[in-house]
C-alpha cells in the first residue's frame, strides 16, 4: 500500500519486548479530512529504507507499505497529536519522541538511525 500524508513526522519508538528494549523509527502521517470524511492518522510499521524524488521522501516499511512524504509536510497536527496519546499507550511502548525535521537522506544520517534500530533488535 502507498499513502500520501498531508502532514508527517518520524517517531523513535522505544519498545519493551520481554527482558529488553530495542529502538525503531516510524513514521506518524495525517491526513486532513474534508465534509463526508473526518481527518485521519496512521503510524507505519517501522521504517526499513528511504529513498527520495524531486518533492517527496519514500519511506519503505516493514510490512512493505510506503509512505510518501511531501518535503515541507513535517509537522505535527491535532490528529496525529492522538495518534501518538494511542501509541504511547501500547503495553509494549517504553517511550515515543517525535525527531526534529532534518534532511532524511543526509549522507549516514538515516543509515545510521537505522543502523542503531538495527543493532538493538539484533539480540532478539
Amino acid at each position: 500500500m502507498e499513502y500520501s500524508p498531508d502532514d508527517w513526522v518520524i517517531l523513535k519508538v522505544s519498545l519493551a519486548m520481554r527482558d529488553r528494549t530495542f529502538t525503531q523509527f516510524r513514521v506518524l502521517g495525517g491526513w486532513s479530512g474534508g465534509y463526508l470524511d473526518g481527518d485521519a492518522w496512521r503510524i507505519n510499521s517501522g521504517i526499513q529504507t528511504v529513498h527520495a524524488g524531486d518533492r517527496a521522501y519514500h519511506f519503505l516499511g516493514r510490512s512493505g507499505s510506503v509512505y510518501l512524504c511531501r518535503r515541507g509536510g513535517y509537522r505535527m497536527s491535532r490528529i496525529m497529536a492522538a495518534g501518538l496519546t494511542e501509541l504511547k499507550r501500547q503495553q509494549s511502548v517504553v517511550d515515543a519522541e517525535i525527531l526534529d525535521d532534518r534532511n532524511w537522506l543526509e549522507p549516514g544520517l538515516f543509515e545510521a538511525l537505522l543502523s542503531t534500530a538495527a543493532d538493538d533488535t539484533a539480540e532478539k
